[in-house]
């Protein structure tokens, strides 16, 4: 029996992010093909969960540089907003003055942000990933600091060689920031790149677990996850690959 499975590769030079999956009328070699299944709201939560944890990853990866920021912006007690409501639109006004200091500068914002209650006192308090700019006179840290009046802020710089897969599951994790009960991020719109994956079908054979890295990669620790289509029962797998400092051209196979 040939085993047939997709293969989606989103590669950014340094880091790739895999997706494997069965079509829903196959699966893997030596399986029988399971008839679909109704999915139920468990189902639905953990696949958009992971879904939108890929895509805010992907996101960060494609738009943002080694040295741009993670930026967390607090309140001074005395200056805490009476409601979530409150704090999102303080968050709003802070991003729309940031975008009309950079459009002076020529250059176009690029932000995703998200608004968190803290565990302890449940204090309100924002988590932005933005640009780092020194252009025209225009310092983001300085900035920030000149258009945040609300209490305190922290720095936090994108690693050079991260794959930030922690950092999208902090942005899109529902724990704590919405009294709603899930997560809503917001992103800038119009100059935020979500780039189009490399589709392979596979026919030869089913897909190594664990996967294997091709030559002059390696497979990120604790990216591995393998699952199930809640729709069609069919496996699933999911990992990140980083390119080591040293390489040589090499198989793309795995």
């Amino acid at each position: 029996m040939v085993s047939i499975y997709r293969k989606k590769t989103y590669d950014t030079g340094v880091i790739r992010i895999i997706e494997k999956c069965y079509p829903g009328n196959y699966g893997g070699k030596g399986q029988k093909r399971e008839k679909k299944k109704k999915k139920t709201p468990e189902d639905m939560a953990k696949q958009n969960y992971r879904n939108r944890c890929r895509k805010v990853q992907i996101l960060i990866l494609f738009n943002f540089r080694p040295g741009d920021w993670h930026l967390v912006l607090k309140y001074a007690k005395d200056k805490r907003p009476g409601s979530y409501e409150e704090a999102v639109k303080q968050r709003q006004d802070f991003i729309g003055k940031v975008r009309k200091a950079y459009k002076k500068a020529g250059i176009s914002f690029k932000w995703i942000a998200v608004t968190e209650r803290g565990k302890q006192r449940q204090v309100l308090h924002h988590h932005l990933i933005i640009e780092d700019i020194d252009v025209g006179g225009i310092r983001t840290a300085k900035l920030v600091k000149e258009l945040w009046r609300y209490g305190g802020h922290f720095f936090s710089s994108l690693y050079e060689d991260g794959e930030y897969e922690d950092l999208a599951e902090y942005i899109v994790k529902a724990e704590t920031k919405e009294e709603c009960g899930w997560c809503t991020y917001s992103r800038s719109r119009g100059n935020l790149v979500m780039p189009e994956p490399k589709v392979e079908t596979i026919y030869h054979r089913r897909w190594r677990n664990p996967p294997v890295a091709p030559k002059g990669w390696y497979v990120v620790e604790d990216s591995v996850w393998n699952g199930k289509n809640p729709v069609t029962g069919c496996p699933v797998q999911h990992y990140t690959l980083k390119k080591l400092v040293t390489t040589r051209k090499g198989d793309d196979s795995g």
